[in-house]
């Protein structure tokens, strides 16, 4: 699996995610801009208009004048208040619309990777990033913007009002303010490290959530509960201390912001006052000019604000990055590739496999033509299960080395080549949905005859006509509701309805009784005319009717024939299967 290095992300525009759903939504953007502007410009005429309101009072000026003085005042607030509701509704919304798309992104882009990155990262993790980054992506896409909009509008306009006023008194009043830059600066940093830090332990406290409650009855059944609270306790109170200790820089964050304007409104009063008093201000101007001073240190705090919306979406943005810059494994790499119905021929050319440095399949041959079927057995780790992944391409296959109907597995077009191999595996995951559309999972369209067909071919349809809802039933979470023999009919029957090529049966019986595994067998014979079949299984009565058996060890073939061929070898096999006749026989005394 390639992931991009810490160095090669902050060397590329990390911001390229979400730039181009800001591109997409930019209509929204433009209309909010100028809704920004507008309500802004209007709540900012108001102190301006107060201070001739105030003045005319004192100058004992017409009620008339100062009605509509006051009646401009109430409009301009009205209308402000207007444009700022279609502020929230345009980028407030816009934000929302790029979190929509953004997830839709990156849990597309989590199905296209290969298995090995889910060997290498928790699931919790992963929804973390899903849920807790992509609102913090989310809030430095649409308030962060909207709020440094808004600053920037108040800065620039109320700047301007106030030096048109007194452009001393103006110097004076901005004097406290010019430490909030460098302020900002250093407490962003600190607060960016501490925030990345909080991300990295809410996923891990969200893993080990997952992990307890997805194994429940493995907690339950080894008295568990209190180890693995006091565990998770742990991590939850380091969570906390760290949500403290950026709590702390957001608590001198603030207070600082708030000395800094008590110290700039007491120079205004100070001096503002005095210049009343000598007569060279009038109390109008000075209390417009505080009524702007107000209005310019809420855009102010706001750097505070955006300055900490900016660094923690920043950090999320990195986390999911990883995710959306780590290229799958397995996919089509090249230009022509094979899309026709598979005939099923498979053949292994001295196949070899290896993963994390361990080899696992060794220099192995093996043929099996167009609707014959091959039995695997052989003990533990021998690599079964992993030559049935790769004939799925769930691994990457070396070139030259496996192929199917003669063409080699890589030049076959990936979504071809799955649609027609039909899987069940030994521990099937069942969705939480009914039982039949656990069934038809790989064939949304199938009809109802065609459930229940398949239903019947793996013996499960005995098991429906007891549940209330029958197909219709919710199996739970994992089908938790259903015992291991009835997941494993269930997957036996998703496998089937797809039509496939291809039927891998990898140990898809193992849950069920000799007698019934023998019944699904019986049955499955009638769909296998034409289809090639493999069948994985720890007991030779699963496999001695293949056309091909396969005794796998350490990863090579070390025996290869049908039922009889091996017997008279009087081999692995023979010893194998005379073990486990000698252990039914035990059975029955």
């Amino acid at each position: 699996m390639k992931t991009d290095s810490t160095d090669n992300l902050k060397s590329e525009n990390r911001f390229t995610t979400i730039t181009k759903y800001l591109k997409k939504y930019k209509w929204y953007l433009v209309s909010g801009g100028i809704a920004v502007l507008l309500a802004n410009v209007m709540m900012l005429i108001i102190p301006a208009l107060t201070g001739k309101i105030i003045d005319g009072l004192q100058a004992n000026a017409p009620l008339s004048d100062i009605r509509d003085l006051v009646i401009i005042s109430i409009l301009l607030a009205v209308f402000s208040g207007v444009f700022r509701f279609g502020t929230r509704r345009t980028i407030i919304w816009m934000s929302r619309y790029l979190e929509y798309d953004l997830r839709e992104e990156i849990f597309s882009h989590l199905l296209k990777l290969s298995p090995s990155f889910y060997h290498q990262n928790r699931t919790g993790d992963l929804m973390a990033r899903m849920t807790n980054d992509l609102e913090a992506v989310r809030q430095m896409s649409g308030p962060a913007i909207m709020y440094s909009i808004n600053a920037v509008v108040n800065l620039i306009i109320g700047f301007s009002f106030m030096f048109y006023f007194s452009p001393k008194l103006t110097i004076i009043a901005m004097a406290p303010l010019i430490i909030m830059p460098l302020a900002v600066n250093k407490i962003g940093n600190i607060f960016h490290k501490r925030q990345a830090a909080i991300q990295e332990h809410f996923a891990l406290l969200t893993s080990t959530a997952q992990e307890n409650i997805a194994g429940i009855r493995v907690v339950k059944a080894f008295q568990q509960e209190e180890p693995e609270v006091n565990h998770f306790r742990s991590i939850s109170q380091k969570y906390i201390k760290l949500n403290m200790n950026l709590a702390k820089i957001q608590g001198l964050f603030i207070p600082l912001m708030r000395l800094v304007a008590a110290v700039s409104y007491l120079t205004v009063f100070y001096f503002g006052g005095m210049a009343v008093i000598n007569g060279s201000m009038s109390l109008g101007t000075v209390i417009a000019f505080f009524g702007y001073l107000a209005i310019m240190h809420w855009p102010v705090i706001a750097v505070g604000w955006v300055v900490s919306l900016y660094q923690r979406g920043k950090a999320s943005l990195d986390r999911i990055n990883k995710i959306l810059r780590t290229s799958p494994e397995i996919k089509n790499n090249k230009d022509e590739l094979k899309k026709e119905r598979i005939k099923g021929k498979i053949e292994f050319r001295k196949l070899s496999f290896s993963y994390n440095n361990q080899k696992i399949l060794d220099s192995l041959n093996l043929t099996i033509n167009p609707g014959q079927s091959l039995g695997l057995i052989g003990v533990t780790g021998s690599g079964k299960t992993t030559m049935v992944n790769l004939i799925s391409r769930l691994n990457t296959v070396p070139e030259g080395q496996l192929f199917i109907d003669d063409l080699d597995i890589n030049q076959w077009d990936l979504k071809t080549l799955r649609s027609q191999i039909g899987f069940a595996t030994q521990e099937p995951f069942l969705f939480s949905d009914t039982i039949e559309g656990n069934i038809k999972f790989g064939r949304f369209e199938a009809e109802e005859k065609d459930v229940y067909d398949a239903s019947n071919i793996s013996d499960l349809t005995k098991d429906i006509d007891m549940f209330p809802d029958k197909f219709k039933t919710v199996v739970g979470e994992r089908g938790i509701t259903l015992s291991g023999g009835q997941k494993q009919r269930t997957a036996i029957a998703r496998a089937i309805i797809i039509d496939p090529s291809i039927l891998i049966l990898d140990d898809a019986t193992s849950s069920v009784d000799t007698e019934t595994e023998h019944e699904i067998q019986q049955r499955i014979k009638t769909v296998l005319d034409g289809r090639t079949s493999i069948i994985i299984s720890h007991r030779v009565s699963s496999v001695k009717d293949a056309d091909i058996i396969a005794y796998l060890e350490k990863g090579k073939i070390v025996e290869q024939g049908k039922h009889e061929e091996l017997m008279k070898l009087n081999g692995r096999y023979a010893e194998l299967y005379h073990s486990q006749l000698l252990e039914i026989e035990l059975e029955n005394l």
